[in-house]
């Protein structure tokens, strides 16, 4: 008796190979990211020169509702990130290491480091994780110093828990907070450089972030140069010092042919 052949070919259990692969293709589901999630995080990723973290998510409006649902779970946003891999190969992947080659401690402080060293002037170094105190384990995320120069001007703080209203959603988002409130108390007393704080509702907004990102260059710009002007005040004038009258004529003078 000869027994009819299915045209697809089976296994070991008598299940079809094409069976198989449908049930191992994974179907479109609300816990995937959307087109239009993709789109979204592509544009954001290109502004940021990094993929955004899911928190930030709450702070981008309603065109990112789905992706904050989808940013509740690691899992679920580990996925996004795939996704959006895949479909734009060329965007900056996610991850502590900047384009730079610079290695970070977080997620948002790679975010922060890529605007700002798109915009420090020349007369300015930004330096990673500058220590603050002697014997005492505190520390900023970045400073902006003078050339040559290992006090920063001005040091940056990012707050990759929480957003500018500080609400906080977790007992480790409340750690953070204290550990914030601790360093600013430092940064008032008298001679410490100025601080800056940059809260992840600023990350979420490429205009925000870059706008505050200024602010905090063109403030150690104003400092380093009262600093170049107190120094020059400190410097005593040799000529006042033996009491010669200083010219006020140009030192060079034209001599007539």
């Amino acid at each position: 008796m000869r027994y009819q052949t299915s045209r697809h070919q089976t296994g070991p259990h008598g299940v079809s190979r094409t069976s198989r692969r449908l049930r191992q293709t994974r179907r479109l589901s609300p816990w995937d990211a959307t087109d239009e999630d993709l789109q979204f995080m592509a544009a954001l990723t290109e502004r940021l020169g990094a993929p955004p973290v899911s928190t930030m998510m709450r702070y981008c409006g309603p065109e990112a509702r789905h992706l904050d649902q989808l940013g509740e779970s690691l899992g679920d946003w580990r996925r996004v990130l795939e996704a959006l891999a895949r479909r734009y190969p060329d965007l900056p992947r996610s991850g502590q290491q900047a384009s730079d080659g610079t290695t970070l401690d977080s997620a948002p402080e790679r975010i922060v480091w890529e605007t700002l060293v798109q915009l420090v002037p020349d007369e300015l170094d930004v330096c990673c994780h500058p220590w603050l105190e002697e014997g005492r384990y505190l520390r900023s995320d970045f400073g902006l110093c003078a050339p040559d120069e290992e006090t920063p001007l001005v040091c940056i703080e990012v707050m990759g828990m929480l957003g500018s209203d500080r609400i906080c959603r977790a007992d480790v988002e409340e750690a953070s907070l204290d550990r914030l409130e601790d360093k600013q108390d430092w940064f008032s007393q008298p001679g410490r450089p100025l601080l800056r704080v940059i809260w992840l509702d600023m990350m979420a907004h490429p205009d925000w972030l870059e706008a505050i990102c200024s602010e905090a260059i063109e403030a150690a710009v104003a400092q380093l140069v009262c600093n170049g002007e107190e120094r020059r005040t400190l410097v005593p004038d040799r000529n006042a010092r033996y009491g010669k009258r200083r010219s006020l004529s140009s030192p060079y003078r034209r001599v007539r042919e």
